[in-house]
């Protein structure tokens, strides 16, 4: 093929930009060209998406030729049918021919993974990644006034009746915080258009006929708890009333022998109880009067739904209480005995899943890990007798924050900013929240995110301006929702430089936060990573990149930052090798025989500083 002189270069270019403008219709000239979003209002015209802006510029040629306005907005919204945000690409947790959904930060989060989502079509694998991406906000109160119908599908979350509410989000806890779908509906009408608990073939009858009151030794004096049977179901009866002296409901005791077969001091305990009203069970020392608040363990069922509860006791005698009401408050309810008021009640004994699996070579208490138990096998006992799920199977991340709950450990040791870690370019650091407090000083408005501008548990580190520029740092792949502000100044006055929570950018997780701040050389910056609300703590990581120019006199290849490349630096480069974090010294995303030979090549002392 010939080559082109400049000219001709310059002729082509220009008979093609011509003939473009030629089969663009004037009123869509700005469409794909502005930077402005098609779901925001801005003063230019076109928006940045090229298929929705030509859509609603068929509709609205002004959206185009003068500005996007809400009203060009609106059309987005309704018409847009495949652009992320949009109301018209549909709910992000359904599955929809189209691409995209409805929520921008979910849609976007979701499609970073899997492209097809935004390009192809929004399959049930885009809505399950949907579920486990994107956040469905706070659970909202049951039995709200102007909430919808318990038993059909609606957009918003809750339901009219607080009881049916209650107990369908007890099984699926997406119908109070994303949406009453379908399966939230169908569920309303499972169990909440009036229910019959059936007494098993096996079971036992309570030896006592609706309004008596024969098996509470703490309520009459001479009376014995039932016994309890291991594996062996009672079915029971009860009723309630109002009298001048208020509240008056039958409370059935029984009492249950645990017996430890394998003498390791522990058994796994389970309650499974099924009730057509309000009502509860508890496992109790026997004694009077019953003290709920020592309960070791306790099932909240309503309206014929099985809640079944676990724990991991000492062998002895115990009560097991049975009442209406939300445990630990007897109800308020009256319930007479033609309403035919029935339940189920079954214990069942273990040896797995308690005291075997805590032990010094297990993961931290603190952090979600693979395996079952933990490191500390007071911490771990405490936790397995509330939830054996956690040294049977997994010591995930409910297991971790029940470690933080209930374990009186030291905070973390850089629980203040003045004892900050120090990170380093390319470095990633894991950490826990879970046993920090709460630092200072409070964030400002301009640190607003989606939640105000509250941050939760903290630690902090602190950042030797070694390069100067844009320095990012991010909290992708943490497993709580983050926040992170960065400040200059000494910790008695500290000013902010930068914050973030929440940000789309970290694609393995949106709860995750991310920003970018300009560093001075010889500046020293402290990083406060907590959780997104004083509620919200538990294991997270933190990286720090740095691409920048090196500082003058800076000696990046001291990596002990003792003044000199030593044994010292060689041992923790070799630490490190093959991996992403410190001895990066070429930033290349590994630590590799290139920077074995950078920091070989400056060994000595660090030059001095200007």
């Amino acid at each position: 093929m010939p080559s082109l002189n400049p000219r001709s270069v310059r002729w082509l270019a220009a008979a093609c930009a011509a003939a473009a403008a030629w089969a663009v219709p004037a009123a869509h000239a700005q469409c794909g060209g502005s930077s402005g979003s098609c779901l925001e209002p801005h003063a230019g015209g076109g928006c940045s998406d090229a298929t929705c802006c030509t859509t609603v510029c068929d509709l609205d040629p002004l959206c185009c030729s003068e500005a996007w306005t809400a009203g060009c907005v609106a059309l987005a919204e309704k018409y847009c049918q495949g652009l992320c945000g949009a109301q018209a690409s549909g709910n992000c947790r359904v599955a929809h021919a189209n691409p995209g959904c409805n929520d921008e930060s979910c849609c976007t989060a979701v499609c970073a993974s899997d492209p097809s989502c935004c390009s192809v079509t929004w399959d049930a694998a885009c809505a399950f990644q949907a579920e486990a991406f994107c956040k469905g906000g706070n659970p909202v109160q049951c039995g709200l006034p102007g909430q919808e119908s318990c038993i059909a599908p609606h957009a918003s979350p809750g339901c009219e009746y607080a009881d049916c509410c209650e107990s369908v989000c007890g099984i699926d806890p997406s119908c109070c915080s994303v949406s009453w779908d379908v399966v939230c509906a169908q569920l309303g009408i499972t169990y909440c258009s009036g229910c019959n608990v059936t007494c098993p073939p096996e079971s036992l009858p309570e030896p006592e006929s609706c309004g008596e009151r024969l098996n509470d030794p703490c309520a009459v004096a001479g009376q014995q708890p039932t016994l309890l049977s291991v594996n062996v179901p009672v079915c029971g009866s009860f009723d309630s009333e109002i009298t001048s002296g208020g509240w008056i409901g039958d409370r059935d005791v029984y009492r249950l022998n645990v017996v430890d077969t394998n003498g390791d001091g522990l058994v796994r305990v389970t309650l499974r109880l099924a009730s057509t009203a309000r009502a509860f069970v508890a496992l109790v020392p026997p004694s009077c009067p019953v003290t709920l608040s020592t309960a070791l363990l306790h099932a909240q069922s309503n309206n014929c739904v099985e809640a079944t509860r676990s724990a991991c006791v000492a062998p002895g005698q115990y009560w097991v209480v049975f009442s209406q009401g939300t445990f630990p408050v007897p109800g308020s309810e009256i319930m007479p005995c033609v309403a035919e008021p029935r339940y189920t009640l079954l214990a069942e004994f273990a040896e797995d899943g308690c005291a075997t699996s805590c032990t010094p070579d297990a993961g931290s208490c603190f952090d979600p890990h693979p395996g079952a138990g933990c490191d500390n096998p007071q911490c771990c006992a405490v936790v397995c007798a509330t939830d054996p799920f956690c040294c049977s199977d997994t010591w995930d991340q409910d297991c971790a924050n029940r470690a933080g709950q209930s374990c009186d450990f030291p905070p973390p040791v850089n629980d203040t900013c003045a004892t900050a870690l120090p990170i380093g370019p390319g470095e990633t650091i894991d950490f826990s929240t879970l046993l920090a407090t709460i630092g200072s000083p409070t964030l400002p408005s301009s640190c607003t995110g989606s939640t105000s501008t509250a941050i939760g548990p903290d630690v902090w580190f602190s950042y030797n301006a070694e390069r100067r520029g844009t320095i990012g740092i991010d909290t992708c792949g943490s497993s709580i929702d983050t926040r992170v502000a960065v400040y200059s100044g000494t910790c008695g006055s500290l000013a902010l430089v930068a914050c973030a929570s929440s940000s789309p950018l970290c694609t393995q997780n949106t709860s995750a936060a991310r920003l970018n701040f300009t560093a001075a050389c010889g500046t020293r910056y402290f990083i406060r990573v907590g959780g997104e609300n004083a509620s919200v703590a538990g294991s997270a990581r933190i990286k720090l990149i740095a691409s920048g120019p090196v500082c003058p006199g800076f000696c990046p290849e001291d990596l002990t930052r003792d003044g000199s490349v030593n044994g010292q630096d060689l041992g923790v480069l070799l630490g490190n090798w093959a991996r992403v974090g410190t001895g990066d010294l070429n930033l290349d995303g590994t630590v590799n025989g290139q920077d074995l030979g950078i920091l070989l090549g400056a060994w000595g002392e660090c030059p001095p500083q200007p």
